[in-house]
């Protein structure tokens, strides 16, 4: 009994946003100044399956993210949370036909820790951790808020991005979520010096080669 009043006092600490202000990251967007092929952010979540984003970059975009374990609620702030086991999320974006890209998932949470690892189409990253304020030491776990993102590099176009990412543990809120794609430039190989002297020796043997024909000619 103490553990469950325990852990639905940690639910009424963690479950909303009373450590973070809503809608404002507190660390800045990995892509840098790169605009983001498709986007979709949520800052506010409606239910915990939403396919509503609360920003989305580009005309079409589709987006949705779910809380898989059939544990959690919506709280009051607009997270997603549950004290009573870990939560598990599925996150879609809308790709692309042809290119390559730079994938991003971005996190904020609040209460315990997100786990380090993240899987887009079945393909694992490790987080970069962007922000901590340490909350201490509850139950004999860590909880802090926390930004942090996962990359996937020069990943090949996909119609449909599939992420999953997970909690350590019980009572982590999830605060906000962000699903970037960043097209990456193709870059036109450039000739080696070696590479213009063998063409211009190219092009002196064809030429010399002309003209031998055309004395023979004569």
């Amino acid at each position: 009994m103490k553990v469950s009043v325990l852990a639905l006092t940690l639910g009424m600490a963690f479950s909303g946003s009373a450590f973070a202000t809503q809608a404002v990251w507190n660390s800045t967007n990995p892509w840098g100044t790169s605009t983001p092929t498709s986007y979709a952010e949520w800052n506010l979540f409606n239910a915990t399956t939403d396919t509503s984003p609360d920003i989305a970059l580009t005309a079409g975009t589709a987006a949705f993210v779910q809380e898989t374990t059939g544990g959690a609620f919506v709280t009051g702030g607009g997270n997603i949370y549950s004290f009573s086991s870990a939560t598990s999320f599925t996150a879609t974006l809308s790709g692309a036909s042809s290119g390559l890209f730079d994938v991003y998932l971005r996190i904020g949470t609040l209460g315990t820790l997100a786990s380090t690892t993240a899987t887009l189409n079945g393909v694992s990253a490790t987080s970069v951790l962007q922000f901590n304020e340490d909350q201490g030491v509850v139950m004999g776990g860590a909880t802090a808020e926390q930004e942090l993102f996962w990359k996937w590099s020069s990943v090949s176009a996909a119609s449909l991005y599939t992420f999953k990412f997970n909690s350590t543990s019980s009572s982590m809120s999830l605060d906000q979520l962000a699903l970037a794609t960043v097209s990456v430039p193709t870059v036109t190989p450039v000739p080696e010096p070696e590479a213009y002297s063998m063409m211009a020796l190219g092009l002196g043997l064809m030429a010399f080669a002309a003209r031998r024909s055309a004395k023979n000619s004569a």
